[in-house]
Parts: structure tokens; sequence; C-alpha cells
């Protein structure tokens, strides 16, 4: 709650300036209908802050004020004694943000709304100004563009920083090498504390969908709740500003999709909406009890459609059928509600997650419900990484995904139905040569394993060799550049460019 009160604190001084700055508009031009309907729409928002969060005398005053102005905005004018009564709420709004921050009892209310009566009548009111006591500046604002341009900067040292480390340890100049290190600690907390600013609770996005569900539950019938947990989880801004739509997606899809009407519905429908955080990425997960979905259904329709053939269809998997879900255009509803069976949503929530460097999941029992998760990365610009060499080129793999590195020689592989394997201990490790799925000529002897963890798989990547660990800065590729092996690519120590593995699309 104490979260909720800064921001509201913050809100309503935000909106306190915004308010001063229109009344002067409207005490100099009383006829400016924009800075009425200003006016308006701060009290009128004012209002629904305050009520949120339980300040019954601030919403009071601010919903008697938008009565006053109801008439200033059919008339397009503003009397001077309105004028005046406004920048004494002004005026107590501020005193109650004071008090707020000070942690004491809020003023009273009861002679504005004595002073609003008069001003209905139209008496005039004398000037009278209560000094507000002020503590400093405890919080500016900065806009969000400004901030992105810090936080690329602070992603350019970063570079640079690993260039000038590069190069003194080349060198071997102690002096230069101190102040490298310094130079090193600073960018590094630079970077932190920039990354930080960036970082918002996802509360900021999942507090919109409690009275949109309820609403359209109650519309559709549905005897259906919606639980939220892990809204407290911070992730970086630039994936909060989209996320709303395809957890919205998501959302619709459950309620229409997989909760039955009431009259069929075994118990109380129920709808999930869960945040985890693994390492350095996060699962949101849209979770229902529903009916399930049907995959013969999706294989009829993936025929009807002209996708497939009976044959072809029929030797579908079962993650094949669910990766047909989001094929645009498909769907498997009969119909089109007002909020979903038209084909486009998962598509739109599958684009999203490989655009923000991450997948959708999807996994469904008849009768038991659905899941659908957005597995994520908590930000999109600083990873910490392993640099492999193989054929002479450098790669980069995600340190998040890695359990262990050893060395082996190839005679020590075992093959087994065409698959490479290694005893590892007391289990038998999976492996994958990097170098015939990415094209290039491996050497022949001895190898570093990159034992990789994705979910349930286990597997080892071989490479030549480990060359260096650290962060780096990740970069997006030319969206022209597509393929399920790489997530981005980054700027190496020496210059050179390096792509980012992603060891999810490997199998």
């Amino acid at each position: 709650m104490e979260s909720y009160l800064e921001l509201f604190i913050s809100e309503l001084e935000e909106y306190i300036k915004q308010l001063n700055k229109q009344l002067l508009i409207l005490e100099s031009n009383n006829r400016n209908n924009p800075s009425i309907i200003e006016v308006f729409r701060i009290f009128h928002t004012i209002k629904g802050m305050a009520q949120t969060m339980g300040f019954d005398g601030i919403s009071e005053v601010s919903h008697s004020i938008e009565d006053l102005l109801d008439e200033a905005k059919e008339k397009g004018e503003v009397r001077p004694n309105l004028v005046d009564f406004l920048f004494v709420a002004a005026d107590l709004l501020s005193r109650s943000a004071v008090a707020l921050k000070n942690k004491e009892e809020l003023p009273p209310v009861r002679d504005i709304l004595d002073l609003k009566t008069k001003i209905k009548k139209g008496e005039t009111l004398e000037y009278y100004k209560e000094q507000v006591s002020t503590n400093g500046i405890g919080e500016i604002r900065i806009k969000m563009d400004k901030l992105d341009t810090l936080f690329n900067l602070a992603n350019e040292l970063t570079i640079t920083r690993s260039r000038l480390v590069k190069i003194s340890q080349d060198i071997r100049n102690t002096d230069l090498q101190v102040i490298v290190d310094t130079a090193s600690r600073l960018i590094s907390s630079l970077q932190a504390d920039i990354m930080r600013l960036r970082m918002l609770p996802l509360t900021t996005v999942f507090e919109f969908f409690p009275r949109w569900f309820r609403d359209e539950a109650k519309r559709q019938r549905k005897d259906v709740i919606l639980e939220i947990a892990g809204g407290e989880i911070e992730v970086d801004r630039s994936i909060i500003d989209i996320l709303k739509e395809p957890i919205m997606h998501l959302i619709r899809n459950a309620l229409d999709h997989g909760i039955e009407v009431s009259a069929k519905q075994v118990g109380m429908g129920k709808v999930v909406l869960k945040a985890v955080r693994e390492k350095e990425r996060i699962r949101i997960s849209v979770i229902d009890n529903g009916k399930g979905i049907d995959l013969e259904k999706i294989r009829y329709k993936a025929v009807k459609h002209g996708l497939f053939s009976d044959t072809e269809a029929q030797h579908l998997s079962e993650e094949e059928l669910f990766r047909l879900l989001t094929h645009p255009t498909f769907t498997t509803k009969d119909d089109v509600t007002t909020i979903s069976g038209r084909g486009i949503g998962l598509d739109i929530v599958n684009s999203t997650a490989i655009k923000l460097g991450g997948r959708l999941l999807i996994s469904s029992q008849s009768g038991q419900g659905t899941c659908f998760t957005l597995e994520l990365p908590l930000n999109l610009a600083i990873i910490r990484a392993m640099i492999f060499r193989l054929d002479g080129q450098r790669f980069a793999l995600p340190l998040n995904y890695i359990q262990e590195t050893f060395y082996a020689h190839e005679d020590m592989f075992q093959t087994v139905y065409h698959r490479e394997l290694f005893p590892l201990r007391n289990g038998i490790l999976p492996l994958v040569r990097l170098s015939d799925r990415l094209g290039c000529v491996g050497k022949r002897g001895r190898k570093s394993v990159i034992v990789v963890q994705t979910q349930a798989k286990r597997r080892g990547f071989v490479i030549d060799e480990i060359v260096d660990e650290g962060e780096i800065v990740v970069k997006k590729l030319d969206p022209l550049f597509s393929a399920p092996f790489y997530s981005g690519c980054s700027i190496y120590a020496d210059g050179s460019p390096i792509l980012i593995l992603d060891p999810r699309g490997f199998g």
C-alpha cells in the first residue's frame, strides 16, 4: 500500500501543477473552453484516484467541483468567482499532498464545501491564501524518451568498457589497468542505477484487468472469478509498455473459449493470471479450469482451412496442433463473438513474444483446463553471457541457461539411434553439435561441452572452446534475418560483432 500511496501523492502533485496553470489561463480569459474542459478532467481524475485510495474528503470536494463545472462546460464560460474558488480548492489539494507526505491528518473539507454552496449562489469570494509548506523537492519527473536516451548511452558505455578492459589487458600497463578498473566500476554502477529506474512492477499492467474481467463475465453470464499473483515482480519498462494487449488476448480466450456458461460448468469457473520470475526471465501465465482444448477439433479445422490433408493432420503431434492456434486466421470457434473468434488473438500474442525475445507456451488437458504462458526476458538490453568460439567465429550464450561446462574428447561420445550422448555422472546427456546446426566446420579432438537447461530439457552443446564470460549489450536483429537459433547480436570487446544464441531454438 505504501508504494501506491507514493504514486498517488506524486500524481496528485503533478495534477495540482497542471490545475494552477489552467486556472491562470482562465483568470485572464474565462471563455477558454479547452482550459475549462481540462480543469474538469483534472478534478474528475483526482476524484477517481482518491476514491481508489479511500480519501473520501478529497473525493467529495472533487466531485462537488465537477458539479460546478458542468454549467461552465455547457456555456463555454466560467464565472470569475468560480475561478477564485477553484484556486482555493487547488490550495486544499496542495495541503492534502503535504499532509500525506508527512503522514499527518488531512485538512478538513467542510469549509470548502460551504464555500462551494456560496459560489453556487453567485456570491463573491474574498481573496485569501493559506500558506502551503513544503519540504523541498523530494522527486522530479523525467520523460521516458530522456530516460531511454540515458539508457542507450549507458549501454554504449558498457561496450566501451569491455573494449577498454581488453586493451588494458593487452598492453599490461599497471597505471592504465587501475584507471580502467575504476572506470569499469563506475560504468557498471551507472548502468545498474539506470536499469533500476526503468523497472516497473507488473501491477502497472495487471491492475487493469479485474474490473474489465468482472464486467465481461457478467455480460456473458458466466460464474467465474479472476485471481492475480506475482504483480510485485518488476520488469523493464519497454516490456511493460507492450504487455497489456497480449495478456488481454489470453484472458479473453480463457473467458470466451475455456469457461463454459455457468449451467454447464462444474463448480465455479476460475481464471488465474500469474507471474513467476525464473533467474533473468519471467513467465506470465493465464490459466483456466475450463473444458480444455479439443485436439481433434483442431485437426478437423486444419483440414477444413486447407492447411493439411487428412493424412498429414493425423500425424501432427500435440505440440504442432497447439502451435496451429497461433496461425493467422485460424480459430476453433464456430461463431464470432464481441471479444474473440476471429483467429487473430494468439497470432498477436505469439508475434509479440517473439519480438520481445521470448516465446508462447501452450498446454491443455481435456476437462481440466488450459494454460498459456508468455516466457520473456526481464530486460532487453544487458545480459550475462558466455562467449565461445566455433570454426573461428565467436558466439554468445546467455548464462541463465547454463548449468556447467566441461572438457571431453570426441572418443568419449556415444551414438545411439543417430543421436550423440555423453555419460555424465549418473545420467546420460544428449549432445548437440553446434557446428552442424550452425553450418560451421568443427575441429576434431578435444571439445568443450556447455550443459544447457531449457524447461525440462537438458543438453550438452559441443563447441571448440570457451573464450570469455561477462556482460554484453543485446542488439536486435534485423527482421529480415529470422532464425530460431538466434535471439540477438552484440559487440565484443575487440569491436567485432557476435551472434547471441537462443538455446530453445535447438529443439
